[in-house]
């Protein structure tokens, strides 16, 4: 690597970036897509450090002091706080982004950028059809086809994956050696693929029985066929927000790896990962919980 990512996996994804950098041919909009928590935002981030920093992101200079601190007057960042983007505030973000730069260039980061309005997404559009000079747009997204197509298309896209539990246990022996085997094994596996989460439970042992706990929980309901117990944690996932997402990610994680195992033979399989990702879908549209758990817990057994 040319820049100091500092980060996990995604070689050829920093190259793509770096390439575009040292060719000059940077975008004036990027989409960083795929899975939640494989590190998207962390490289949005610093991307808008080594666009900045004079000196290969050392991040000890002032620019990198102020662009941590949030006070650098060409970096705006807004993480996702689980609301959405309104038309006003799409509108102020566009007012920002055409206020003249003092740097070589004016950094926007999005988190989320499917939390738009579609008032807002219009809006947003305008500004991407005709973008600021010297104005990098920087988005995230876990959902990219709910985000508008003419979006997509004025953006360069960068794809992100999900990483192999072998690949997981790799990394986690090399920063942990001094761990147990089981324990590596048992956060590669309850990591869902992700870099973060995997180095999260390395460091929160509570966190770890939680999703451990999860984890044999949808290995039980996905085996049995009592609908009675089913429907009874439908009643626990409906009392926490946090269990209920958590749920869901761990069974369609479950259910992927087993279509793996299976090599995409198994239809039943198939059909229950789109029904985990059309219960998603529906909890995000704000559907009734209860209605969309109770039809998914119907499912049969594998």
């Amino acid at each position: 690597m040319i820049y100091n990512w500092n980060i996990i996996g995604h070689e050829k994804q920093l190259e793509m970036l770096e390439a575009d950098i040292e060719s000059g041919n940077l975008a004036h909009s990027y989409l960083l897509c795929g899975p939640s928590h494989v590190g998207k935002y962390t490289v949005a981030k610093k991307l808008a450090y080594i666009l900045q920093c004079p000196n290969n992101f050392c991040g000890n200079c002032p620019t990198c002091t102020q662009i941590r601190k949030g006070s650098h007057i060409d970096v705006m960042e807004f993480p996702n706080n689980h609301e959405s983007l309104k038309i006003e505030q799409v509108r102020k973000i566009i007012g920002r982004a055409m206020m003249s730069s003092q740097s070589k260039y004016k950094i926007i980061i999005l988190q989320t950028i499917d939390r738009m309005t579609p008032e807002a997404a219009n809006c947003f559009l305008k500004t991407l059809e005709e973008p600021p000079e010297g104005t990098v747009f920087i988005m995230t997204t876990s959902h990219i086809r709910e985000i508008l197509p003419t979006i997509v298309s004025r953006s360069r896209t960068v794809r992100f994956h999900s990483f192999s539990v072998e690949y997981l246990v790799k990394i986690l022996r090399e920063k942990h050696p001094d761990i147990e085997d089981e324990v590596i094994e048992n956060v590669a596996k309850l990591a869902l693929g992700k870099t973060g989460k995997a180095l999260d439970l390395m460091e929160q042992p509570d966190e770890l029985v939680y999703n451990l706990k999860l984890y044999k929980d949808v290995l039980y309901l996905l085996a049995t066929d009592n609908i009675v117990e089913r429907f009874k944690y439908v009643e626990e996932l409906l009392e926490d927000d946090k269990k209920l997402r958590d749920f869901l990610n761990v069974m369609l994680h479950v259910l992927r790896s087993k279509m793996l195992e299976d090599r995409g033979q198994s239809g039943k399989v198939n059909r229950l990962i789109s029904n985990v990702e059309n219960a998603k879908k529906f909890l995000r549209q704000n559907v009734n919980a209860r209605l969309v758990l109770e039809n998914l817990m119907l499912m049969h057994t594998i």
